[in-house]
């Protein structure tokens, strides 16, 4: 691979200047107020001193890394990437129903260069692009394009030289997905890379088994012990140059453990266990709630937040659904609607229990 941009390096580091110029903003606005000004009593010398440095640091944060300084530039950067992910999702739209508007029009010859040249056009843009911006906003957009691109282009020519489709290509998008990922620090990218590769370690598994690749999405259970790869892959692989990678492998492999563990409770026919299929629904029901306790567990231990509010929001769906089917048929309606209202107020009591011991234990460690 030829060398990075210019300004690689920069975005590399960009999330840990962005932490460093957050950390130095609320510490400016806690020490402005007056309960932390009469703790500290900073002298007029230490309190000037203090603000040149931190206006000094922030300057040079933003100048060199474009991070944000302020709370409203943080909801107006949020704004611009909610804008480049739909914008590069509309552009993709727009590209290919322009194409398939005008498709038949065209001998194949050009319809082969269109396809081919779309993915390599928006890759050169995603490479021009990261070389001048420091921020990744218009390079999320065009690589977005170049994926949906590449995508497009494996699919028109398997169906121009009627192809048989192979689960290769997964492969094929979710190496290409990973490659713009590291390439230029994209989250985005990564997931849908791991999105894909796992798809293909799944299908390529149910093709070995002698069923049609595509019925790879009814076999729940491939996916159990891939979504606890992925989850688990940080703990193995380390990502210095991309410590904000991280979350997204643990995010995509909770994601896809736990809605693996719902479809399975839902629908215990597609399960590969020789029970019946109340037995297997109970066991799922039973698993799901048993590892999203482990998650949330894990999540607190570790400060990961993200893993924390998918074991949540696991072991909720699981119970109130687990609630519904056992029930819902014979309970009347405004009880079972009562019933879980009480429920949720437990939860809630049952999870402020937990963060008061949380803080208590905090508190002695700070002691």
């Amino acid at each position: 691979m030829s060398p990075g941009p210019r300004n690689q390096s920069n975005k590399i580091d960009r999330a840990g200047a962005q932490q460093a110029a957050d950390r130095i903003r609320i510490l400016r606005e806690e020490l402005a107020s007056s309960e932390i000004a009469s703790v500290l009593a900073l002298t007029p010398d230490q309190q000037a001193r203090f603000d040149e440095w931190s206006r000094a640091k922030l300057a040079t944060l933003s100048e060199q890394f474009d991070v944000d300084t302020t709370a409203s530039q943080k909801r107006v950067s949020w704004g611009m990437r909610v804008a480049s992910t739909l914008g590069g999702i509309a552009i993709r739209a727009a590209i290919v129903l322009f194409f398939m508007r005008y498709w038949g029009y065209l001998d194949t010859s050009i319809q082969l260069v269109i396809v081919i040249l779309t993915p390599l056009l928006a890759l050169c843009g995603t490479e021009c692009t990261a070389r001048r911006e420091r921020t990744h906003y218009f390079t999320g957009l065009l690589a977005l394009v170049a994926l949906a691109s590449f995508v497009m282009n494996l699919v028109v020519v398997g169906s121009i030289f009627n192809i048989v489709s192979t689960e290769r290509a997964l492969l094929a998008w979710g190496t290409f997905a990973l490659v713009l990922a590291y390439r230029y620090g994209l989250r985005l990218m990564l997931a849908c890379g791991l999105l894909f590769l796992m798809s293909y370690v799944a299908a390529a598994y149910i093709a070995k088994m002698g069923y049609h690749w595509l019925d790879f999405a009814d076999r729940p259970e491939c996916f159990l012990l891939i979504g606890l790869a992925v989850f688990a892959l940080p703990f193995y692989v380390k990502h210095s140059d991309h410590g904000n990678f991280l979350p997204v492998y643990r995010l995509v492999g909770a994601l896809t453990f736990f809605v693996a563990v719902l479809s399975l409770a839902e629908w215990g026919a597609a399960s590969y266990l020789n029970w019946g299929t109340a037995a297997i629904e109970r066991f799922y029901e039973f698993l799901g709630l048993l590892c999203s306790g482990g998650a949330i567990w894990l999540g607190i231990v570790r400060g990961w937040s993200g893993t924390v509010n998918t074991g949540a929001s696991c072991f909720t769906l699981v119970l109130y659904t687990r609630l519904y089917h056992g029930w819902w048929d014979w309970m009347p309606k405004y009880l079972f609607f009562a019933a879980i209202g009480v429920l949720g107020i437990c939860l809630l009591l049952a999870f402020k229990r937990l963060r008061r011991s949380i803080v208590a234990l905090d508190t002695a460690v700070l002691a």
